[in-house]
């Protein structure tokens, strides 16, 4: 626009909000240089500023601790010191656990607390990711917060902000219950560019239907598989073959059922090697020194191919229950060769990839987008651009170290430039191409990979509604733009 018509919006936006006397979401149009208002409505999303415990009274309170702000919202509580899992129990409903960071093992104890507090990590690390699924107020990488925190002290976790305070806010629950409620718009947005989920628990699959999103852009197996205790390889070398199958199945088929006949994009198992060693059975796992860049995701499931099978095994079981929504995706490719050996394995439990399931891949490290036309050579479906670690592989940034945390851009040109040969070259050859790392949860990126022609958008499941607003409006000005053109 020009600095005219930036004027000319603004004036009228004024004239619109000092109409209905407070502040509105509207619709615009410029059309042969005259400015259009297409639709006015209120924003309902901001809430009273002067309502008590608001921000605007927090800031006389004394600050304990400061980290990153994971998942928004205030919790109020006593803190309870997770140093070791046998201490787990200490956390009870209203308590705001403290630990050094968070491993799948705690999810049950992270669902009992009202907020989350943590030493390392930062915003997509496990405690984050879980901390916005649950809708929990979470601090992370405050570096010592196990240490300047004392057990039983009554603080608030502010989730937004990453300030730990000192005290009880009144009406923090509210607010808690408020940031991690379900926003859906009353006559639901329809785009072009669909706007899934990520899911990582079963039992968050309902709360993430209820946004009305096109499906499951990412439904993570971790927590369903490691959250029996037992190693998934102890299974097998046990005879409990079946037994594992099932697990995996009965939560994969929360999460299909609840969105069928929608997309649910299963990605294989993608844990690193210290969420292993503390199960039953993970006695051996290996001591890395860097897990992130260690024996993790397809790489580990091709040395161990009896898990991957029964991956394997639990969609077929699934499928022949007639849950063919489902899509199985491998992670952390960083060859073609991977991906021809894991479909060769899917054929081996009687699934035929591409025919009988639909089958992709992430795209997570440099070299896959590099080699992206040879992947699609070899035969895929879909590709997901797994940003949160496509970021940390390509700027050599620790994404759970706070130190570094400050250089941890999914925006780097670097980055982009790589997500956009990705979805241009998937687009020239009919791929279909999403999004399901961070980035698809922040605007400003969203409007570019609209821009780029990316198929699919899938964000945190508390970031659907905005997600697809920004999708809209990004869509209507490639139209708009379009039509100027013309003219």
């Amino acid at each position: 626009l020009s600095d005219e018509e930036l004027l000319e919006l603004v004036a009228m936006a004024k004239r619109v909000e000092g109409h209905y006397g407070k502040p509105q979401d509207t619709e615009w149009a410029f059309h042969d240089g005259n400015l259009f208002l297409l639709q006015s409505r209120p924003i309902t999303t901001l809430g009273d500023s002067k309502k008590e415990g608001s921000e605007e009274e927090e800031v006389d309170l004394e600050v304990l601790i400061r980290g990153l702000g994971a998942s928004p919202g205030l919790a109020s509580g006593s803190v309870k010191v997770i140093l070791s899992l046998d201490e787990l129990d200490k956390v009870q409903d209203g308590d705001v656990m403290v630990t050094t960071m968070t491993t799948p093992d705690m999810v049950p104890a992270m669902k009992r607390a009202t907020g989350i507090v943590t030493d390392e990590g930062g915003v997509t690390c496990h405690a984050a990711i879980i901390s916005r699924e649950l809708g929990i107020p979470c601090v992370v990488g405050t570096g010592d917060a196990t240490t300047t925190l004392k057990e039983n002290d009554e603080v608030t976790a502010d989730g937004k902000k990453g300030l730990v305070y000192k005290g009880i806010i009144k009406g923090a629950e509210d607010e808690a219950a408020s940031a991690g409620a379900i926003q859906v718009s009353a006559t639901p947005l329809i785009t072009v560019t669909e706007v899934k989920a990520n899911v990582s628990m079963a039992e968050a699959a309902p709360k993430a239907a209820a946004t009305g999103a096109d499906g499951v852009g990412l439904l993570r197996t971790e927590h369903m598989m490691l959250s029996t205790g037992v190693h998934p390889k102890k299974f097998i070398l046990d005879g409990r073959e079946d037994e594992l199958v099932d697990t995996i199945a009965e939560g994969v088929l929360k999460v299909a059922d609840e969105f069928y006949p929608k997309p649910v994009w299963y990605r294989t198992l993608d844990a690193p090697t210290d969420e292993f060693i503390t199960l039953d059975g993970g006695e051996n796992e290996p001591r890395e020194h860097n897990p992130m860049l260690g024996w993790r995701g397809i790489r580990r499931e091709l040395d161990e191919p009896e898990i991957l099978k029964a991956e394997f095994k639990a969609i077929k079981k699934l499928h022949d229950k007639g849950y063919t929504n489902i899509g199985i995706m491998i992670p952390l490719s960083q060859h073609p060769s991977e991906l021809r050996r894991a479909k060769e394995l899917c054929r081996e439990v009687g699934m035929e990839p591409q025919v009988d399931v639909e089958f992709g891949m992430m795209v997570e490290i440099p070299a896959a987008a590099i080699l992206i036309d040879e992947y699609i050579a070899e035969g895929i479906d879909f590709v997901s651009l797994g940003t949160n670690d496509l970021t940390q592989y390509t700027l050599a940034v620790d994404r759970n170290n706070e130190f570094v945390a400050k250089h941890y851009r999914e925006e780097h040109p670097a980055v982009m430039a790589l997500i956009e040969r990705t979805i241009k070259h998937c687009a020239a050859a009919g791929v279909t191409c999403s999004i399901c790392g961070q980035a698809g949860s922040v605007p400003h990126i969203v409007e570019k990979l609209v821009k780029f022609g990316i198929t699919s958008v899938s964000s945190n499941t508390d970031a659907v509604e905005e997600v697809r607003k920004t999708v809209a409006r990004a869509e209507k000005k490639i139209m708009l733009d379009a039509a100027r053109k013309q003219l």
